[in-house]
């Protein structure tokens, strides 16, 4: 009995080897080649496996739950023959409002940024660690990956009352409008400053300038001009008004039909016209200057009154003449002038001769003889002299003592008569300084009336007069 147990153990055993090398052999014959693509990269490996995930631990694939594998794990690998694995990396995702932290397999920019809800729009830009890349262009694997949406801006435009609208990523207003083939003429007219930040969506009104002819007294200019107003207009040619100036149309008025405007210059004119008050004289004597000499003691002013008249003038014809008032710029000074009282006495070389005077004056000199023309005669003089040559005479003003100058029996030298006394009266010329020289019908000499200088000679009286007036 016992033998017959141990060889029913043993015929056990034998069976249980038999299936085990059968099973051993039918796992032999099963294996075969399958291709794994991983990340675009093929290798082979033979495998019994009969599922996608006993392959791919047969390849030693290490494998997160994010990878995408195709067909999935859990399949049977049937007669399939070719595994394809996209391992998944860590994106991050950088949007103007939040930033995103993801472990995706997915390569496709776009993709990646759909399956966040994130929809591209035309003009949009996707930039991978800060280099703009083609949003359907699949990804490089690479250690970090950064992905940056920048959303186009849209803009809407209005040019001469027609609107488009562009979407734009440039930093500027003027860059965005260069980008879209929009140029700008420097006369043109913007809304909005050029170097505006596109960094939302706004409108924006552009006017292209036209051509206006300007008119400034028969004179045109052309220029161009965005502006709708005549004023604007003026300045952007470089023509504004000035002053007094106006147009037509008025500066406030939209630039007309005809784009036509006219400039009336206006000027000014303020003229100033005086009238003299002439200033009056008056004499002192003055002790440092010489006898019959005059000093100015004070300069004399006239007076000033002034009126003030403002002329208008249009593209320089007079328009209008206004009276501002007269009033008195300055008051007159009296002038004062110094007679001099100092005696000088001098010499000088007359006729030939050599005299001695302390007085000269410039006299009209006349002559005389004893018988007038109705035949009166008469041989004395108002002096008690005879009347003969060296006998003056003057006229009573002159001549008389105390209350006229007292020129009586003063020697003087007449030039062409000789050495005389004043010692006789005459009447004289009115106004005018007059001698008259004495002689006698016998005696050689005749005279023509003249001007002269007449001398008074030394001695020097004990007074005299300060001023001889004729």
């Amino acid at each position: 009995m016992k033998s017959f147990t141990h060889k029913k153990y043993w015929r056990y055993i034998i069976v249980v080897l038999a299936i085990l090398i059968g099973l051993i052999l039918v796992r032999v014959s099963l294996k075969r080649s399958i291709t794994v693509i991983l990340d675009e990269t093929p290798f082979t490996v033979r495998t019994s496996a009969l599922k996608v995930s006993g392959a791919l631990r047969a390849a030693g694939a290490t494998l997160i739950e994010e990878d995408l594998v195709d067909p999935p794990l859990n399949d049977w690998l049937g007669k399939r023959t070719t595994i394809r694995v996209t391992t998944a990396q860590q994106v991050t995702v950088i949007t103007q409002q939040e930033e995103y932290e993801i472990v995706t397999p997915e390569r496709i920019p776009s993709n990646i940024l759909s399956d966040l809800g994130i929809d591209l729009f035309p003009q949009d830009q996707v930039l991978l660690n800060d280099e703009v890349i083609d949003p359907l262009a699949p990804l490089e694997i690479q250690d970090s990956i950064v992905l940056q949406y920048q959303p186009a801006v849209s803009i809407d435009i209005e040019i001469d009352s027609v609107t488009q609208t562009i979407y734009t990523h440039q930093p500027t207003l003027g860059a965005a409008l260069e980008a879209a083939s929009i140029p700008i003429g420097p006369q043109d007219w913007v809304s909005m400053d050029l170097m505006s930040p596109v960094d939302h969506p706004f409108s924006v009104t552009i006017r292209r300038a036209q051509p206006i002819t300007v008119n400034i007294g028969g004179t045109s200019f052309m220029g161009l001009t965005a502006a709708t107003s005549v004023g604007r207009a003026l300045m952007d040619v470089g023509l504004p008004l000035q002053n007094m100036d106006f147009s037509i149309p008025d500066e406030e008025a939209p630039i007309p039909e005809g784009r036509v405007i006219e400039i009336v210059r206006v000027s000014e004119d303020v003229i100033i016209a005086t009238d003299e008050i002439a200033y009056e004289s008056e004499y002192v004597e003055d002790p440092e200057t010489v006898l019959d000499q005059y000093s100015v003691v004070q300069t004399g002013k006239v007076g000033i009154y002034a009126t003030r008249e403002r002329v208008q003038y249009a593209n320089g014809e007079e328009t209008r003449r206004i009276a501002e008032g007269t009033w008195k710029a300055s008051d007159a000074q009296t002038e004062v002038l110094g007679y001099g009282t100092r005696v000088e006495i001098r010499t000088e070389v007359v006729d030939g001769i050599t005299i001695e005077y302390w007085r000269k004056k410039y006299v009209y000199a006349t002559s005389y003889e004893p018988c007038d023309n109705q035949g009166n005669c008469h041989d004395g003089t108002a002096g008690g002299y005879p009347l003969q040559i060296g006998i003056v005479a003057v006229t009573p003003q002159w001549y008389s003592v105390p209350n006229g100058l007292a020129m009586a029996d003063l020697p003087v030298y007449v030039p062409g008569y000789g050495r005389a006394i004043i010692g006789d009266v005459g009447g004289g010329i009115s106004g005018t300084p007059w001698i008259d020289l004495a002689y006698r019908p016998e005696d050689d000499f005749t005279w023509d009336a003249h001007w002269l200088t007449m001398y008074f000679l030394t001695p020097v009286p004990n007074w005299y007069p300060a001023i001889i007036t004729p």
